[in-house]
């Protein structure tokens, strides 16, 4: 009986230790993104501050009018490479007169609370996050800033 308390408390203290680690590091970041999915025809500027994400993602059409916009906020945990947003808002601002894109995305991924993306920083300026749900895609976008406190905007 003795180990099995050794090792459970020894799994939960492993598991805890990740947990803050995640969630100090995810609290440094200091990041606006600017990207366009092409697949959905969509603008996403993302902002992160002291662990708090806000999203905005934008439809319009070739008039420059918008069809729909929706904002989701999040909190963020990092590990590495891999942000974990845990969603806990997703409202539309917009409501359009017509389901597009922007809406299915939103409409799918309002199940999931947990979000997680590999985020790379390469050079100044540019970054690359690699999504899986609802479909593998790269999305190349602009950051500036940072996105956690081991974020070295210098690498190549």
């Amino acid at each position: 009986m003795n180990r099995f308390l050794i090792f459970s408390f020894t799994l939960f203290a492993l598991i805890a230790t990740g947990l803050v680690y995640a969630f100090l590091n995810g609290s440094s970041c200091r990041y606006s993104i600017s990207l366009y999915v092409g697949e959905d025809d969509r603008y996403v500027f993302i902002t992160c501050y002291r662990g708090k994400v806000v999203a905005l993602q934008t439809r319009q059409n070739e008039q420059g009018e918008i069809l729909s916009k929706w904002k989701v906020e999040a909190r963020h945990f990092r590990l590495s490479s891999q942000s974990i947003y845990f969603v806990y808002s997703r409202t539309p601002l917009v409501y359009g007169s017509q389901v597009d894109a922007n809406d299915r995305f939103n409409e799918i991924s309002s199940g999931f609370k947990l979000l997680f993306y590999n985020m790379q920083r390469r050079g100044d300026n540019d970054v690359y996050i690699f999504q899986e749900f609802p479909r593998y895609y790269v999305h190349k976008g602009t950051i500036d800033g940072v996105l956690d406190a081991w974020d070295d905007t210098n690498q190549l």
